[in-house]
């Protein structure tokens, strides 16, 4: 459980009335508030949430809002603009996060579209903010919409999602290796696909292409930007392999190496052992990683053949063959 999510629990008795609506929940125990009803949105597909979407719909009879400190600061402008956007009159709405994670910061964005704002409680290393949402303007998600162009093809963003407006180094790096190696067909997957970056090329190149990723604003994303050039490919909500069948001759992915906050290298390392699985015999696994991680030794452990292809002073492309 994570230490917001036991803050919020500290408030029972002035939850116990209430119809409470949990925006962007970033914890499954937050499904264990002690309210009178309870409906969670989420963005990532690992929080067993009642809706996984861009942004929520918010019932109407709820008059609670609980919004855990989104990590990036666009997003959380974009869901307050959006729930502005949908109330009729003020509602309350409690922010809760890290004391040294940005807090401060979500306050001084909430100060933008409510009003009476003060702390609640503190305590875990964690803050609890309470204030008074005002109704706006409607919001559609299409008018937050970033696109640019990557080698000749329209990429389009939502705030939130990964290297949102722009494209990082690493997947320029990665797309470079790729092109070089003159590498297409065949069936791929694209695990992690963001905005869909990787995907489109992969669908230019003749792949057949499946991508997942675990939010649903960078799948929303990713449909956006293989409709807007005219491509298909079979893009779906997952944590890594989830509801991945059969073999691929390729896998490609510029994976994460923070889940929410906290610096991590357990996903790629679940990734690189579990990827031979869904492999073909001789099918390769192409991924980009700061070059200060640690997965050359993981990919030897758990492939035949792996090389580096690319490389810069940041970042490090590996080719593994299975």
């Amino acid at each position: 459980m994570e230490n917001s999510t036991k803050l919020l629990q500290r408030q029972a008795s002035a939850l116990a009335a209430r119809r409470v609506g949990v925006v962007e929940a970033d914890d499954a125990a937050l499904a264990d508030l002690p309210t009178a009803s309870l409906w969670l949105h989420a963005d990532d597909f690992t929080v067993s949430a009642d809706q996984w979407r861009p942004l929520p719909e918010v019932a109407e009879d709820t008059d609670l809002l609980i919004l855990p400190l989104p990590k990036a600061a666009d997003r959380m402008t974009l869901l307050l603009r959006h729930l502005a956007g949908v109330i009729r009159k003020p509602l309350p709405l409690w922010l809760v996060g890290p004391a040294k994670g940005g807090i401060r910061g979500g306050v001084t964005r909430l100060k933008g579209f409510a009003d009476d704002i003060q702390l609640l409680d503190s305590a875990r290393h964690c803050k609890l903010y309470e204030a008074q949402l005002r109704p706006g303007p409607p919001l559609s998600l299409a008018e937050q919409a970033a696109v640019i162009e990557v080698r000749g093809a329209r990429v389009t963003s939502y705030p939130g999602v990964f290297s949102h407006g722009r494209l990082d180094e690493g997947s320029d790096l990665l797309l470079d290796a790729l092109e070089a190696a003159d590498v297409g067909g065949g069936k791929a997957l694209d695990i992690g696909c963001g905005a869909g970056v990787l995907t489109v090329w992969l669908a230019r190149a003749g792949c057949r292409v499946q991508a997942l990723d675990p939010s649903a604003t960078a799948v929303t994303a990713a449909r956006a930007t293989l409709a807007d050039n005219g491509l298909s490919a079979e893009i779906q909500g997952g944590d890594l392999f989830d509801g991945i069948t059969g073999r691929f001759d390729l896998l490609v992915t510029n994976p994460p190496f923070h889940d929410g906050r906290e610096r991590t290298t357990q996903i790629t390392r679940r990734l690189i052992r579990q990827a031979p699985e869904h492999l073909q015999a001789d099918g390769e696994l192409w991924l980009v990683a700061n070059r200060e991680l640690p997965y050359a030794q993981w990919l030897d452990d758990a492939f035949r053949q792996v090389t580096v292809v690319r490389e810069t002073n940041r970042f490090r492309v590996y080719r593994a063959r299975r």
